[in-house]
């Protein structure tokens, strides 16, 4: 009966007016149509499915560069976004009291069906937005349009959002700002993801928790020892000075305990 109605247009229709009761004409049984389409399509045809409450709009990814330095001392950062909000003028509604009307096109959903037979018994089907009301479901006369957002219900404003990087912060640590994102009526605003990427440093590097440098030194140094000052990523001054008598190899690699990177939290 799904199939019948799905690759059927006019059945199609009256399944989308009047539901079940208006394929059946008065009667004949058979099994629950919506029931059937609903778990087709997630909630059935025509909205007799159960309410799921108002959508989630997209979230929108910022990446913000972040030094070492920045990573292992922790910063505030500040992000300019910019983001759609509902107008004030019109309250989202796109114009005057009564000048917004249901797309007849689309009859309202903003998205148009399109059926395609593959081949025998088989069909495909496409959704795609209304191309009378570019996916609004509604049309408004150009005179009533607000002026203010042109009818679109949406104007653009900036905002500043400040995000506090974490010390020890991972490269693409990720921080979420619920409902920062563009807002339009009867939809819920999405996000704002502020992702951190870490640049690279002149001197040191990152590895996990360790930070490591290269130090390039004289065979004499090599034989009789090293003394020299290293500036860690606070400013702070650490002297690097191995052991008396110790010969260092190519390649060494020396430890210098509890100076490496915050554990992230």
């Amino acid at each position: 009966m799904a199939h019948e109605t799905l690759s059927d247009p006019e059945k199609r229709e009256l399944y989308d007016q009047y539901g079940e009761d208006g394929l059946r004409e008065g009667g004949g049984g058979g099994p629950d149509l919506s029931d059937l389409l609903g778990g087709m399509f997630g909630g059935g045809m025509g909205g007799r499915g159960k309410p799921s409450g108002p959508r989630k709009g997209k979230s929108v990814l910022n990446p913000v560069k972040a030094t070492l330095n920045d990573l292992y001392n922790g910063k505030v950062s500040k992000v300019v976004v910019t983001r759609d909000r509902i107008c004030t003028k019109c309250s989202g509604k796109g114009g005057k009291a009564g000048a917004v009307g249901k797309c007849g096109g689309c009859k309202g959903k903003g998205m148009r069906t399109v059926m395609m037979q593959l081949g025998p018994g088989m069909y495909s089907q496409s959704t795609r937005p209304c191309d009378e009301c570019n996916g609004q479901g509604e049309v408004i006369n150009e005179k009533d349009k607000c002026k203010t957002c042109d009818g679109k219900k949406v104007t653009k404003e900036k905002k500043i959002l400040e995000v506090q990087i974490d010390k020890g912060a991972p490269n693409g640590e990720k921080y979420v700002f619920h409902g920062e994102a563009d807002e339009y009526p009867d939809i819920e605003p999405g996000d704002v993801v502020i992702q951190v990427n870490e640049e690279a440093h002149p001197i040191f590097k990152r590895r996990g928790a360790d930070i490591l440098i290269e130090k390039e030194i004289t065979l004499l140094e090599a034989l009789t020892g090293v003394d020299f000052i290293l500036t860690h990523l606070d400013d702070r001054k650490i002297r690097i000075k191995n052991k008396a008598g110790e010969v260092i190899k190519p390649d060494d690699i020396k430890t210098v305990e509890g100076h490496g990177m915050p554990y992230h939290k």
